[in-house]
């Protein structure tokens, strides 16, 4: 079996990029899920590029049913679109040398602290860092020239889901929806990264400009706009067959839209925590645009839960209570909520409290991230998608990981909830297992029970960046040391190391 960026290169391609010698890029697929009445397969999990050989990949896949010889989806994180405008709005923008950053959130995942940290590190010499460094600047370098080209639809009742087809030109599809945003939203953020690492406003100029172009022209898939009807998991137009233009499948994945949410998220927070300035007017227009799609994130979430909410005597219910995509809506949504300020959201991903969607009203959550580590998480670690066996299991349960652990140190870092990383379920299950569990399959030590199906598990060591700081495991410290650390995250934090890894 190849590696997971190998594995999945027939569904995505990994692709060179002409920037710093040792860049990568690890990344999630926005994978497809099964249906309520179909069998509990899912979707793919991560991918990371070999950072021994100068290359950058992004894994967007599909259904692993899906053709084995489809190349052609996937676009490069990193490759300008000259199709589309990028805005000519009068920003306003500047930095405000007057301004004083909150004492914490200088990003969605850094704090104050860890930003003046990243800013030593990057003049400090230390190779891991120097490199990191260089990596944000050459990404925002490369992203000053890039025209913004949102995905919009006219008529958004007449998208498809597209997941067994590749992308192209034309905006119509769920795949080129989510895959498109993703992909701009990593260049808006590495702008704003950039700007705060080194205060040039040159970057912070441009990540506004194109950031409101996306604001002014998205379409932003909300299955509201669909006619949804969560309990009985139908949309207006539903069509039968995971490759047919609308099968719920649609429905289930719309919230993969949560990985651009967590990018334009921490872009804002980038920009805004770190002395940079919008007028009035831009910033309203941003703040309802992170809201939009948060709303349409928080629908394809509902399209979970409320279909749970509806069958609790189902085969499929612990399921629609366990699975990675609701960790990973909780991501995007905590995202939001550090962005916005907006405690509710908050208490509605870490509690379960009530939050008010403007499409469908007041809503408790029944599928907290405490829910979630109770559902997902057994007390030797183990993870949902290594007991059900989905393919690969330990591929698919350190995506899951990948999730929660972004959950854990939002809340760290804005909500002042680093209990999360150390909450244990009704059965035992916390995320300290699951770091103890899977270090060994990323290690060797242990075989995965179906090894045919695992890609090079290597790749996933950054998850444990994270961990090392928070419980200072030696058996952790050895998996992030057991290759080149050096990593970008297309999803979530872009410059790992740099930003939230040790020493």
């Amino acid at each position: 079996m190849v590696g997971i960026c190998g594995l999945l290169v027939v569904l995505a391609g990994c692709g060179d990029d002409s920037a710093e010698a040792t860049e990568t890029v690890g990344s999630a697929a926005t994978g497809p899920s099964s249906g309520p009445t179909s069998a509990a397969t899912d979707e793919t999990s991560v991918g990371t590029a070999d950072t021994e050989t100068g290359t950058e990949s992004t894994s967007q896949t599909s259904e692993m049913t899906a053709t084995a010889t489809d190349s052609t989806t996937g676009v490069s994180a990193t490759t300008d679109t000259e199709s589309g405008t990028d805005s000519d709005t009068d920003t306003d923008p500047g930095t405000d040398t007057d301004v004083i950053p909150p004492a914490n959130g200088a990003g969605v995942f850094i704090s104050t602290a860890d930003l003046e940290r990243a800013q030593l590190r990057a003049e400090g010499g230390a190779p891991l860092f120097t490199s990191q460094a260089s990596l944000v600047a050459s990404r925002a370098e490369s992203a000053l020239s890039l025209v913004a080209d949102p995905f919009h639809m006219d008529d958004v009742t007449q998208i498809r889901f597209g997941w067994c087809e590749g992308v192209d030109d034309v905006d119509d599809t769920l795949r080129e929806a989510t895959s498109k945003f993703t992909d701009e939203s990593d260049a808006i953020r590495s702008l704003a990264l950039n700007y705060a690492m080194g205060g040039d406003p040159q970057y912070a100029d441009k990540a506004t400009s194109l950031m409101l172009t996306w604001a002014a022209e998205q379409t932003v898939v909300n299955l509201h706009d669909l006619g949804v009807d969560f309990a009985n998991a139908t949309l207006d137009d539903q069509t039968d067959g995971y490759c047919s233009d609308r099968p719920w499948n649609f429905a289930l994945d719309a919230m993969w839209q949560t990985y651009g949410l967590i990018n334009i998220s921490d872009a804002y927070l980038l920009l805004t925590r770190n002395g940079y300035t919008f007028s009035a007017d831009d910033d309203a227009i941003l703040r309802a645009w992170i809201l939009r799609v948060t709303e349409a994130v928080n629908a394809g979430f509902n399209a979970w839960t409320k279909w749970a909410d509806a069958h609790p005597n189902s085969g499929s219910y612990e399921r629609y209570r366990a699975d990675n995509h609701l960790s990973w809506c909780l991501a995007g949504l905590i995202a939001a909520a550090a962005a916005l300020e907006d405690d509710a959201l908050a208490a509605y991903v870490l509690d379960g409290g009530s939050w008010t969607d403007s499409r469908s009203g007041a809503y408790a959550n029944p599928s907290s991230i405490r829910s979630v580590i109770d559902w997902a998480i057994e007390p030797d670690g183990r993870v949902y998608e290594e007991k059900i066996l989905r393919d690969p299991p330990i591929g698919y349960s350190l995506f899951h990981l990948w999730a929660m652990m972004l959950v854990a140190r939002t809340a760290e870092v804005h909500f002042d909830d680093g209990a999360v990383w150390d909450y244990t379920g009704d059965d035992g299950g916390a995320l300290e297992a699951v770091h103890d569990r899977y270090a060994g399959f990323i290690l060797g030590t242990k075989i995965s029970p179906e090894p045919d199906q695992e890609g090079d598990l290597l790749g996933d060591r950054w998850i444990y960046e994270a961990a090392v700081s928070v419980w200072d495991k030696p058996e952790h410290r050895e998996v992030i040391d057991a290759g080149d650390r050096n990593r970008w995250i297309i999803q979530s934090i872009g410059a790992v190391p740099l930003l939230i890894g040790v020493d």
